[in-house]
């Protein structure tokens, strides 16, 4: 009997963990497919957005008719913080299978050998990476390493697509956009018939104030901000509050604000940055001048900028509508090197003002000479 584990936390579940699940069942031969929710994962500081409960029940409508794959509640009601080499162990001893598979993504391969025990799953399973960068041969060194320092061989297993997450599924929820195309229908009507992820009153203002077409743009620069935060090490829950207010006065009118003073001769396309840094301070209450910054300089940029404004500033530029030329040269530079990728992007803003006539804002030279030279 050829058996795979699937674990993770299904926060909620989206249409490419049901690919990559009837992908494994057919690309190993098995003949079953466990599908496991944490309790709590190792790496993650809470439970998650929703009880184990609610990712049960969806995870349960995701795969209903599916012979081959069963969802598990084992590591739910064994509550506790959710490590591998356990639930492997247990299911190698219960199950006694002829083969065993763990399966893991590119990020969980790269960090493995950190895992607790990590000797004591390979030990009882062999290792199956999903691949989802579509042909992008990244994983090749952690491949290696764990071929180095266990003497075990990845098996491979390509999943193609369009890549979806679960904090995409949380952002268009919190901010009210369809998840047409991003998970089963079954599990959005249990989402929405359960009232599950609500937004903070942050979201529930954007939700409430901003155009639909801009909130698609608005989420895309959130899960920008949040992917290159994790990346770079800065702090995620303010990246992903800068970027959800980055807009919030795109749509607004100055003469609701009287109290606002704006700067001197500055272009109407700017207006926005500065305005939203007083709706942010003062309608929202939002305390964090880190925050409260990244929103005032994310359209101009400014000389020293701080790595959560720089990291706004590009989110804002590469996110994934935006269709102008050169935008995914500009995102592969981002990817190889952020801060050279961030100067890129000074120097084509400021090239592409030029070329059509635009006076560039004073600020923005500013930046582009100051990071010139630094």
């Amino acid at each position: 009997m050829k058996v795979a584990i699937f674990g993770g936390s299904f926060d909620p579940v989206h249409l490419d963990h049901i690919k990559i699940a009837k992908t494994l069942v057919y690309e190993l031969c098995l003949d079953k497919l466990y599908i496991i929710p944490t309790f709590i994962a190792p790496h993650k500081k809470n439970m998650g957005a929703v009880s184990g409960e609610h990712r049960l029940n969806m995870l349960k409508l995701a795969f209903e008719g599916e012979d081959k794959i069963e969802v598990s509640d084992y590591e739910l009601m064994k509550q506790g913080v959710s490590y591998s080499y356990q639930t492997v162990e247990h299911f190698y001893d219960t199950l006694k299978p002829e083969k065993l598979y763990f399966i893991v993504g590119s990020d969980m391969l790269e960090n493995f050998p950190t895992w607790k025990y990590p000797e004591r799953i390979l030990d009882k399973a062999s290792l199956v990476l999903v691949e989802r960068r579509n042909g992008e041969n990244q994983d090749d060194k952690a491949i290696i390493a764990i071929k180095s320092l266990y003497d075990k061989g990845v098996t491979t297993v390509k999943v193609h697509g369009e890549t979806v997450s679960s904090t995409k599924l949380r952002v268009y929820l919190k901010l009210g956009l369809s998840l047409d195309g991003l998970t089963d229908k079954k599990v959005e009507d249990y989402i929405k018939s359960n009232g599950l992820y609500k937004g903070d009153k942050y979201y529930e203002y954007i939700a409430k104030n901003i155009p639909e077409k801009r909130k698609y743009h608005i989420a895309g620069v959130i899960l920008t901000a949040i992917s290159l935060a994790k990346k770079l090490g800065a702090d995620e829950k303010k990246a992903e509050l800068s970027a959800l207010l980055h807009d919030v006065a795109k749509y607004e009118n100055l003469s609701n604000f009287p109290n606002f003073s704006l700067p001197s001769e500055t272009p109407k396309d700017i207006v926005h940055q500065y305005l939203g840094e007083y709706i942010a301070k003062t309608v929202l209450e939002v305390l964090d001048n880190e925050v409260l910054t990244a929103i005032k300089y994310h359209t101009t940029g400014r000389p020293n900028m701080s790595l959560l404004e720089k990291i706004i500033y590009v989110a804002d530029i590469i996110e994934p509508s935006r269709k102008f030329l050169g935008v995914e040269e500009l995102r592969q530079e981002i990817k190889k090197d952020f801060f050279k990728g961030f100067k890129i992007c000074l120097e084509e803003i400021v090239e592409f003002l030029l070329k059509t006539g635009t006076e560039v804002y004073p600020l923005t030279l500013d930046a582009l000479n100051y990071y010139k030279e630094n």
